[in-house]
């Protein structure tokens, strides 16, 4: 399709609208933003147009009502899809003419709830590239066209059909740079704790090899290659493009930066040849693999922070969680990475949930107790600077949820936010002692936070939800309407 027949064709790709859990959105949706890219490459003529977090529920409205485009993209998570159905249902009502494709992680783990209950047209599963480019192709001829695009799901007049899963991009280098042309730098808030200002974030691997219970990574239920990373001198160079466009902090976006120790050397070593002492950087990475050499290299690319998803204190609890590290791992990693003098932020994640021989087991109390005992003798150590606290809620697309629906914890349709309440299948603790450990553990985090400082206070209503849960502990306004099984019962 040439660019003359693209020439009058406009598609608006949105955020929901407004904080989710009382976040303001840091920087823009790259998901988005090389939908944009990949498809102008193919497409020449379709104009974008981006819609962020921070624009207003009217903001929608008001551009669809100006620019009348043939197709409204959306992403979200699950904590977004309250927001996100009563948003397509209006634009739906407002514009029926338009099509609404919806994506993004929650879409792809329960696309026939996104159709049903959030009158999308179409669900993009898993990765949207090829997919969405396909969608505007076939955009004149749709309904006959449906059925043959892969990774799809849609509204037929027999229900709510799946196509054949789409075989992930390989070589993810040919993918072009996000249009970052499409989003404004004042519409964010910027990355949590950072070095330098203005700063943003950058994607540098797709996919993870690994199982966490938790953790929800739907992407993963479709064919190809789980974990792909970029090369080197791609990430060098996407991140010498961001610093001469003003940027002085990226985050770099992937599960766990180490998954391939040789090659996260090799980044480091690409970003440190750009030669910009004020360009800072910030990943996530695994406790393992960790040696002296990556923390030196980490050092010298001028990483100032390390994110680690340490979880818990306790052995028995990582091995149920599937989280595959030993706390002696965590432990040399921390000191490692601070000895190299780079800073160390730990997550933590409260009241975890797992199968053992098909019954329900969680985190004990006493556990809890450890992974705080834990967190506060690394940090007085000096080799743990920051921490983040979370209990475990269930996600659509995690082995969390579909335990949680067969234990009768939860019950379908659900929207995960954090006022779930998990303590009244935990034996031994009452809600009020549940609230308090949560309570004592935001007070650690922001004890740490403060003594550390870096924190950007132009997200303060992430720092006020915070400053809340470390004064009052978890939401006491939680409404139930499942009986809580006995922990280590059988599924029904």
């Amino acid at each position: 399709m040439d660019g003359a027949a693209n020439a009058d064709v406009d598609v608006v790709l949105a955020d929901t609208h407004g904080p989710i859990l009382g976040k303001a959105q840091p920087a823009p949706n790259l998901g988005l933003l090389y939908l944009a890219s990949y498809a102008r490459e193919r497409l020449p003529g379709v104009r974008f147009h981006y819609l962020p977090q921070r624009r207003r529920r009217e903001d929608h409205f008001a551009l669809v009502d100006r620019v009348k485009p043939s197709v409204y993209g959306i992403s979200f998570t699950s904590y977004g899809a309250g927001i996100a159905y009563s948003l397509l249902r209006e634009l739906k009502a407002r514009r029926p003419e338009m099509l609404l494709v919806a994506g993004g992680a929650h879409a792809s783990a329960v696309p026939a709830e996104v159709i049903d209950r959030g009158g999308a047209d179409v669900c993009v599963i898993g990765e949207g590239e090829r997919t969405f480019v396909a969608l505007l192709q076939h955009r004149h001829e749709l309904e006959a066209a449906l059925p043959t695009i892969p990774g799809i799901a849609y509204r037929s007049a027999s229900g709510v059909r799946t196509t054949p899963p789409r075989a992930l991009i390989d070589e993810i280098d040919e993918i072009p740079l996000p249009a970052y042309d499409l989003a404004q730098r004042r519409d964010f808030v910027g990355i949590s704790h950072r070095r330098g200002r203005p700063n943003i974030e950058m994607i540098v691997t797709r996919g993870c090899p690994f199982r966490c219970v938790f953790c929800a990574n739907p992407v993963f239920r479709v064919d190809g290659p789980l974990y792909r990373a970029r090369s080197p001198e791609c990430i060098a160079r996407e991140a010498e493009l961001l610093y001469r466009q003003g940027y002085r902090e990226i985050y770099l976006h992937s599960d766990e930066l180490n998954v391939r120790h040789e090659w996260s050397i090799d980044v480091c070593k690409a970003l440190a040849a750009l030669g910009h002492p004020d360009l800072f950087f910030q990943a996530n990475l695994r406790v393992a693999p960790m040696s002296p050499r990556l923390a030196e290299w980490l050092r010298r690319a001028n990483f100032w922070l390390v994110r680690f998803g340490i979880e818990s204190g306790s052995q028995r609890v990582l091995r149920g969680i599937k989280k595959k590290m030993a706390m002696e791992q965590t432990e040399h990693a921390c000191r490692l990475v601070a000895g190299a003098g780079v800073r160390v932020f730990g997550y933590f994640m409260m009241f975890q949930f797992w199968e053992e021989d098909g019954r329900l087991a969680c985190e004990r109390p006493d556990e809890v107790e450890e992974s705080l005992r834990f967190a506060r003798r690394l940090w007085r150590e000096g080799v743990l600077h920051y921490s983040s606290w979370m209990f475990a809620i269930p996600v659509q697309g995690s082995e969390l949820y579909d335990l949680a629906l067969r234990h009768g914890m939860i019950q379908a349709p659900f929207v995960p936010n954090d006022a779930w309440d998990p303590s009244p299948y935990v034996p031994g603790v009452t809600r009020t002692e549940f609230s308090a450990l949560y309570r004592r553990a935001r007070r650690l985090q922001a004890m740490m936070a403060l003594r550390a400082g870096g924190f950007e206070l132009r997200n303060w209503r992430g720092l006020a939800s915070k400053a809340m849960t470390a004064l009052r502990g978890a939401n006491a306004n939680t409404a139930r309407n499942v009986t809580p099984p006995p922990i280590g019962s059988a599924a029904p």
